[in-house]
């Protein structure tokens, strides 16, 4: 089961994303990283975090990986980060367990980032079109 079903599903979902971005918003040191405006690439990295998808799949992968390499995120600012989106979490209900999954999706995600090119998926794309 993943994150996402195991919160209950979309409703849940929703609720702990806006609890999230508004904590997030409101702390002044991330300040650069989550701005007045939540940025498509700010909403699927949480989304891909939470599994959102339901299926393991991530849709919105290259999205959040391209926000994440965008920003630079740092050590500091990923801890922040993972802290709101665990208060969130917890505001709701949610099994420390569940949490966990969560962060550690997070951490992974960052990690992936720091090797995500977005010209190399560029190139492929081509490259498969090319021999199409």
């Amino acid at each position: 089961m993943t994150p996402y079903e195991t919160i209950g599903g979309e409703t849940v979902a929703h609720a702990v994303l806006d609890d999230f971005f508004q904590r997030a918003q409101a702390d002044d040191r991330l300040a650069d990283v989550y701005g007045p405006v939540i940025t498509a690439g700010g909403r699927a990295f949480v989304t891909v975090a939470l599994d959102a998808a339901g299926t393991g799949e991530h849709p919105d992968l290259e999205s959040a990986l391209a926000w994440l390499g965008e920003v630079g995120l740092g050590d500091d600012e990923l801890d922040l980060i993972v802290g709101h989106l665990a208060a969130a979490l917890e505001a709701a209900g949610i099994s420390d367990e569940t949490i966990a999954e969560v962060a550690e999706e997070a951490e992974a995600l960052r990690d992936a980032a720091l090797a995500f090119d977005p010209e190399d998926d560029d190139d492929e794309d081509e490259d498969e079109e090319a021999a199409a």
